[in-house]
């Protein structure tokens, strides 16, 4: 068995206030929570900053409620409905909060469509609104290889040539430039993004990294923003860096000190709904062709351009047989004669390993195979699945244990070559995460008989034969709840999805927040807008169920979509739940000439800002999309007037984490539809549905064609977690003429 690798050495701060035991035990200085509403309230320091103050009741509630469970910590699950405007409900707080006791906040965030507003609009506007009343401080703050390294940037601009290809020296120098002006150093804040195996060779990795010793280190981008969190009254991260931190405090078995984040005892979740699917991403292993192909070709790049070949290997060759020493002659020669060699051999393996996974795939016509505990006893196994993945294993092992033995001898040279330490490093970090990905392949495929249940899949991803393995957690929630609700002083989850059937027993089932021993806080906070006058909620009862016959239902999608935009004239969303049913809409559109008369956009056919940039200054389009588009998509005003939901937004019965947790409920004796499904459903149904009255004068009609809403008795329960919308449910002939009236 291969042991999981200590590779993600965690760099420790301290808090910024911290002085030994009198700091722990400082008074704690209370809010009022009537402050705090009245600072949201229409004479209020927000009401001042505003030019069009709107007084939110609802908003003012929930600022109440995060202030309370400040003072007395817990967690809090708060509902809140669109226009509630619930950043500012918990960041007025979380500032108060800071200034009277100095604790930061971090605020964890799913899009970044939602960092961007808080640390570009909201932020500094309370910063502003705020001014001689306190100081605001905040800061976004990225994972590791968001950033440059400088000293591996210098590094890579001396050994180019012997680490990648002719090409790529232009590139280094543009990055190099770049990095001369920049006060930020993100691979966001560069003109155009750098190859992959360019960024690799120049991004900040934990395992590399040489902290106060490296000569950049007073001007590190990465050590800048972790200074200025330490400082900061709000740290704005996603919830994938937040569940990177709870990750490496597990490993560590360390949750005092800062990880990835800084310390901190105030939490914030919002788009709270998406948390858990970011811990199975991080709190399970993964393995894939194109990753093990990236770690061999950092050691050694073969192919067109590369004049004998590039690499990390090639480069401490070179340097090696430059030096004098019969040390370094000794090494370079264990280099060429055994470790590419072992490169080449683990490459060979490797690549059969995954070829064989995927002819397993195409063999079942699918795409991605769940593995239980039946897949022990594959016939596969004795196919040459028993070998080839004993082979992997071993040659990692064996590669491993030669670069272990470059960098023993070189560390132990009496003058180390300070060029070749760098690369030393270097090799060294690829080492471990080939363990990794060891670590990972061995236990999707072949895990311990006593291990934690797992949920374990084989996918292709994409179309370039990119075949994967994956294993996560079955149940989440222990984790969940033990190592990172617990642990702090007060969590706040926030979203406009949080409850299905008005119930917010789901979400806290699946967070562990069902069984916690804190205080647990629930409460709904209705939106502000004027749904029954202006959204009109519709279903056609007579469109074909898409459970039942799928091609006459897309039929009655695209008539929907049809009628909705003659209708409306255009800004029309219609959302689904597979590329595929997007494509084949696209065409049946364009085959009956809808862009002849107005702009359709597809999902897939460009990028989601540049469709939804394209989409809002049309005011006329029409744009279908799916998985992404249903939540985190803000188009206010006239440029989005109409929904078409083709479909109620079931996860697919056969996707791996799906069917194992369905599996799981089956075994207890629960109803896995019941429990698992609708809820599920109940949430991004909300999420779309969402998506069309953004603000308070606008007006829509939503369409779901899906007579399941309706004939269905879990369909009513669905349409009862909706925004209080005029309904209407009749046949078609009916349905157009309430669009027409509606619109005109």
């Amino acid at each position: 068995m291969i042991s999981r690798p200590d590779w993600d050495t965690p760099i420790v701060y301290a808090p910024a206030d911290a002085d030994g035991d009198e700091a722990a035990e400082r008074e704690i200085t209370p809010l009022e929570r009537e402050a705090i509403e009245a600072d949201l309230g229409p004479r209020g320091a927000v009401a001042r900053g505003l030019p069009q103050y709107e007084d939110r009741a609802s908003q003012r509630e929930m600022a109440g409620a995060v202030a309370d469970l400040y003072n007395d910590g817990g967690v809090g699950l708060l509902e809140a409905g669109t226009g509630v405007g619930k950043s500012l409900a918990y960041l007025v707080p979380a500032l108060r909060w800071a200034a009277a006791n100095g604790e930061c906040t971090v605020v964890s965030t799913n899009t970044i469509n939602l960092q961007e507003q808080l640390v570009r609009k909201d932020l500094p506007f309370l910063a502003d609104a705020l001014s001689g009343e306190q100081d605001v401080r905040f800061v976004l703050l990225k994972g590791w290889r968001n950033y440059v390294c400088l000293l591996r940037l210098a590094q890579s601009k001396v050994l180019a040539s012997t680490l990648l290809a002719d090409d790529s020296n232009a590139e280094l120098a543009t990055i190099a430039d770049w990095a001369e002006s920049t006060t930020d150093g993100s691979l966001a804040d560069l003109p155009s993004p750098p190859r992959p195996e360019v960024w690799d060779e120049i991004a900040a990795e934990p395992d590399l990294c040489r902290k106060s010793a490296c000569p950049h280190y007073a001007r590190c981008f990465l050590f800048q923003a972790r200074r200025a969190a330490q400082q900061a009254d709000v740290v704005v991260v996603n919830h994938h860096l937040l569940m990177s931190d709870v990750a490496v405090k597990r490993a560590k078995q360390n949750w005092e000190d800062a990880a990835v984040i800084p310390a901190y005892s105030r939490l914030v979740v919002d788009e709270a709904h998406h948390i858990e699917d970011a811990a199975a991403a991080h709190l399970g292993t993964s393995a894939s062709r194109r990753g093990l192909q990236q770690l061999f070709a950092r050691l050694i790049r073969h192919g067109a351009g590369n004049r004998g070949g590039r690499g990390l290997l090639h480069a401490l060759e070179v340097r090696l047989m430059s030096a004098p020493d019969l040390l370094s002659s000794a090494s370079a020669d264990f280099i060429r004669k055994t470790l590419v060699p072992s490169v080449d051999g683990a490459r060979e393996k490797a690549a059969f390993l995954f070829d064989l996974l995927q002819s397993y795939l195409q063999s079942r016509g699918e795409t991605v195979r769940r593995l239980t505990g039946d897949f022990a006893r594959d016939p596969v196994w004795k196919a040459g699945l028993t070998i080839a993945l004993t082979d992997v294993l071993g040659e990692i092992q064996i590669l491993r244990k030669g670069l272990d033995m470059i960098r023993i001898r070189m560390e132990g040279a009496k003058k180390p070559d300070e060029a070749v330490m760098p690369l030393i490093g270097e090799m060294a970090a690829v080492g471990r995460r080939l363990e990794g990905a060891a670590f990972a392949l061995e236990g999707a495929l072949r895990p311990p008989a006593q291990g934690e249940p797992l949920v374990r899949w084989i996918e292709l991803r994409g179309r370039e034969g990119n075949v994967g393995v994956s294993a996560v957690p079955l149940d989440l929630a222990p984790i969940l709840r033990e190592d990172l609700f617990d642990r702090v002083e007060t969590a706040i989850l926030t979203s406009a999805t949080l409850t299905a059937d008005s119930r917010f027993d789901f979400l806290a089932r699946r967070l562990g927040l069902d069984s916690t021993g804190a205080n647990v806080v629930t409460e709904m906070f209705p939106s502000p807008f004027e749904y029954p006058t202006h959204a009109l909620f519709m279903v056609p009862t007579d469109a074909p169920a898409p459970n039942i016959d799928p091609a006459a239902h897309m039929q009655a999608v695209v008539r929907s979509i049809i009628d909705v935009t003659e209708a409306s004239d255009g800004g029309v969303f219609a959302l689904f739940t597979s590329h595929r049913d997007v494509r084949t809409a696209a065409a049946e559109l364009r085959a009956r000439g809808l862009e002849r008369s107005r702009p359709l956009y597809v999902h897939g056919d460009d990028t989601r800002d540049n469709l939804l940039r394209n989409f809002r200054d049309s005011e006329r389009a029409v744009l279908l999309g799916t998985a992404s588009f249903w939540e985190g998509v803000d188009v206010p005003g006239r440029a989005l007037r109409g929904l078409v939901i083709a479909r109620l937004p079931f996860r697919v019965p056969s996707e791996p984490v799906t069917a194992a947790h369905c599996e799981a409920i089956v075994e207890r004796g629960g109803d896995a539809f019941a429990e698992y499904m609708i809820p599920h459903a109940a949430l991004r149904l909300k999420q779309g549905f969402g998506r069309l009255i953004r603000t308070a004068t606008d007006r829509g009609v939503i369409v779901l064609v899906d007579p399941r809403a309706v004939n269905k008795g879990y369909g009513r329960s669905l349409l009862r977690d909706l925004p209080p919308a005029r309904q209407v449910f009749g046949p078609w002939n009916t349905i157009v003429k309430q669009l027409q009236s509606f619109y005109s």
